[in-house]
C-alpha cells in the first residue's frame, strides 16, 4: 500500500472530495465511553437514512479521527470541548454507484 498511496496523495485526494461536498458532519460522542460511541453510530444511522430518503448521498472521511493524537487536535480545532469526535462524514448530490453484491435471500434465510 505504501507504493500506491502517500500521506500527501491521500491527502490532496481528500481535499477534493471535501471541496466538493455540499457539507461535512462530524458526528461526536459527549463521553468517551462504547455505549457514547454507540449512540454517535446510531445518530450517524438515522442521519444517513434520511440523507438517502432526500436523494443525497453520504460518505465517510475519518482520518481525522482515527488516530487518537489527531483526533484530539481536531476536536481542539473544532472547538468542541470534551466531546470526542467519532465520525466524519461528507453530505451532498452523487452518481449512483454499483451496488454491494449480495447474496440471495434464499440462501442466508432458513
Amino acid at each position: 500500500m505504501r507504493a500506491a498511496v502517500s500521506a500527501r496523495s491521500q491527502s490532496r485526494k481528500d481535499l477534493v472530495h471535501i471541496q466538493s461536498s455540499a457539507a461535512v458532519a462530524v458526528f461526536c460522542s459527549e463521553v468517551n465511553d462504547w455505549q457514547h460511541w454507540v449512540e454517535a453510530g446510531r445518530s450517524y444511522e438515522r442521519f444517513a437514512l434520511q440523507a438517502a430518503a432526500l436523494g443525497l448521498k453520504t460518505a465517510f472521511i475519518n482520518q481525522p479521527v482515527e488516530v487518537a493524537a489527531v483526533r484530539g487536535q481536531f476536536a481542539a480545532h473544532l472547538g468542541i470541548g470534551h466531546r470526542r469526535p467519532d465520525l466524519v462524514v461528507r453530505i451532498g448530490r452523487g452518481p449512483d454507484l454499483p451496488r454491494s453484491m449480495r447474496r440471495p435471500l434464499t440462501d442466508v434465510l432458513l
